[in-house]
């Protein structure tokens, strides 16, 4: 582990720096630091950012004669304009290399220091694979009687970053990969560790895990299965969050409000309550901007509500849908060809034509997604999404129409 520290110019006081942690307690008495940093830490390298004026001043002297070898200082400007600010970013990012396990210090980082040094922990992490293992604060304003300052840990105001990150990809894009990570993640550091010992921490993130990716893959039944089994977990690790991942428990309610439309109990049953929360589902997926998912789930939505207004046949059928894939696409051809013919049952569906006219303009927006515009007269990208966005209405229009549910196994 490398050690990144900052120094300045002010008038530091001796205090005996304390750190409490599973090994025990450990202390430095010092006026700067970064000597507390290198004598609690024990980090192979301490790299010190200085500033012009620290670099001729009486602090760094007394640094270079305290750690010797352990010390590396580097030069940064004094951070006075936005171009100087982002010279300290380039110029600290510079000093770590790929995979590095590093512990930041923001103690003597000075004026608007403290947020570019969290900037930069965040861009490491991303960008060069870092691992950072604390960040730490010398709290000499919170000294007791006894003149002993605690050494406070930031590290998981760095960890909600990652936190808010997996919320947003959820909230924006329907992806719950990073957050599950996070939970998993969290779970076995705390039995590595024996920080801790929670249940349900682990189960929920695998869980999530699985949502994300039923999402993404456009497998409703999933999706519907698993957001019902995550809405009462969520409530049942509610303290787990408060205790372990208190990030993530005031994200919890938005979160669970996000995933409440999604849950259905009976998803392999089709019935006009199963067809209405795919149709919401499909309205989730044009709101994240996955408009091939959204018209994937329209074209199949489509086969089962024929089915269900046919009223015979299993649903999960291989052959049974292509039957109704069959009958929709002969009575769409019908409209050009008289030759063909659809199956008398389709014919005395309500509102079959419409039905017909709407399978053609769906397979044509589902065709020209799945052959990825690989055609000259492929429609352009702002006619897809338009064409994508008018789904909701159009497939709304025909639920009306849905008895409320067919039990295909009583017939």
């Amino acid at each position: 582990m490398r050690g990144l520290s900052f120094l300045g110019t002010g008038k530091y006081n001796p205090v005996t720096y304390w750190w409490q942690d599973a090994q025990g307690e450990r202390s430095c008495r010092t006026h700067l630091f970064p000597e507390a940093v290198a004598e609690i830490f024990r980090p192979e390298q301490l790299v010190v950012f200085v500033t012009p004026p620290v670099k001729v001043g009486e602090h760094l002297q007394t640094l270079r004669e305290r750690l010797g070898d352990v010390l590396q200082p580097v030069d940064i400007p004094e951070g006075k304009s936005e171009a100087e600010l982002w010279e300290i970013f380039e110029r600290v990012t510079a000093a770590v290399a790929e995979g590095e396990t590093i512990l930041l210090d923001v103690t003597h980082a000075f004026r608007s220091l403290p947020m570019v040094v969290f900037t930069i922990a965040a861009y490491l992490r991303r960008a060069k694979s870092v691992h950072v293992e604390r960040v730490v604060y010398g709290a000499y304003e919170a000294r007791d009687e006894n003149n002993r300052a605690p050494i406070f840990d930031l590290t998981p105001l760095l960890e909600l970053l990652d936190w808010t990150s997996g919320a947003e990809a959820l909230l924006k894009r329907g992806d719950a990969g990073l957050i599950a990570d996070k939970m998993i993640t969290t779970h076995q550091i705390l039995y590595r560790t024996g920080a801790g010992i929670p249940v349900k921490l682990k189960t929920l993130g695998q869980k999530l895990q699985a949502l994300s990716q039923a999402l993404h893959l456009s497998r409703p039944r999933e999706i519907m299965r698993l957001a019902h089994e995550l809405l009462p977990l969520l409530e049942q690790t509610r303290a787990e969050f408060k205790q372990w991942a208190k990030p993530f428990a005031l994200l919890a309610s938005q979160i669970w409000s996000e995933l409440e439309p999604l849950a259905f109990d009976r998803p392999d049953e089709l019935s006009r309550e199963n067809l209405e929360k795919q149709l919401w589902l499909v309205e989730y997926y044009l709101k994240k901007g996955l408009v091939v998912q959204a018209v994937t789930l329209a074209r199949e939505w489509m086969v089962s509500y024929a089915l269900l207004l046919r009223g015979a046949g299993d649903w999960l059928q291989r052959a049974d849908r292509a039957e109704a894939e069959k009958a929709l696409g002969a009575a769409a051809t019908r409209a050009q060809r008289e030759d063909v013919e659809p199956p008398g049952w389709f014919a005395q569906l309500p509102r079959s034509a419409e039905l017909a006219r709407f399978w053609g303009e769906l397979s044509n927006l589902r065709n020209a997604l799945a052959h990825c515009a690989m055609s000259h007269d492929a429609p352009s990208i702002s006619t897809v999404e338009q064409n994508a966005q008018k789904l909701p209405q159009a497939l709304r229009s025909l639920l009306d129409l849905a008895p409320d549910i067919f039990d295909h196994e009583a017939k």
